[in-house]
């Protein structure tokens, strides 16, 4: 692989979070954009645990932050003396959700930015330009599973409504010349009550704009991602 489409799988990480040591991003903890610290965000998201009380209709705003590692690509970045595989990124999410139970548009709308690329273990952080976002033509849901009441041992369980979620988010991100188009699956469940968060996993990939191939993804990314109800 020809150093100008390895330095593109660091922009094609359409999920990639870093700037240069100047974003001060420590390489794992640090958010895109300057966001909050994303372990202590996540476990705040999951702490509320999941939704037993998901509602038939919800509309509202979310907001949060995404990290995905590269799991695959070039083996490394000779222009930066980085491998691809030490890089995490990170990104902020704002995302719109408009849903009735039943319905077939599209429920999601919204994007991904501020995102950064961190050389994990250092401070070192790349600035990715551009920007991510919910894509209509591709698959989108919001389910509501109900678990009827029930005596399991002698002990009475309450119903339960649960909550899980898919989207799809896209676009060009890019690192100075190079160009990369990303898709990203967003998927999880609803946690807090109402379904006031969501948390899941994100997993897709980046392919390099100028230098095309027929493999499915120049490099791979995967990680976690959760959104807090405004």
């Amino acid at each position: 692989m020809p150093p100008k489409r390895i330095i593109l799988t660091l922009a094609s990480i359409g999920m990639a979070f870093a700037v240069s040591g100047c974003l001060g991003n420590g390489g794992g903890g640090g958010g895109g954009g300057g966001g909050p610290d994303f372990d202590t965000a996540l476990d705040e998201a999951t702490s509320r645990a999941p939704t037993i009380d998901m509602p038939t209709s919800l509309q509202g705003n979310y907001q949060g932050q995404f990290r995905v590692a590269v799991n695959g690509g070039a083996a490394d970045l000779v222009d930066f003396d980085i491998d691809p595989q030490d890089l995490e990124i990170l990104g902020d999410l704002d995302i719109d959700v408009d849903w009735t139970e039943g319905q077939t548009a599209n429920p999601f709308s919204g994007t991904a930015s501020n995102i950064v690329a961190n050389q994990t273990g250092t401070t070192n952080a790349f600035e990715i330009e551009g920007e991510l976002a919910v894509d209509a033509s591709l698959p989108a849901t919001i389910s509501q599973l109900n678990t009827p009441a029930q005596t399991i041992g002698g002990f009475d369980v309450p119903a339960t409504d649960t909550g899980a979620f898919l989207f799809h988010m896209t676009g060009e991100l890019a690192y100075e010349e190079q160009r990369g188009d990303v898709t990203m699956q967003m998927g999880g469940n609803f946690f807090g009550p109402g379904g006031n968060a969501m948390v899941g996993t994100a997993g897709g990939g980046i392919n390099n704009v100028d230098n095309p191939s027929q493999q499915i993804f120049d490099a791979g990314i995967g990680g976690t991602f959760y959104l807090i109800q405004q």
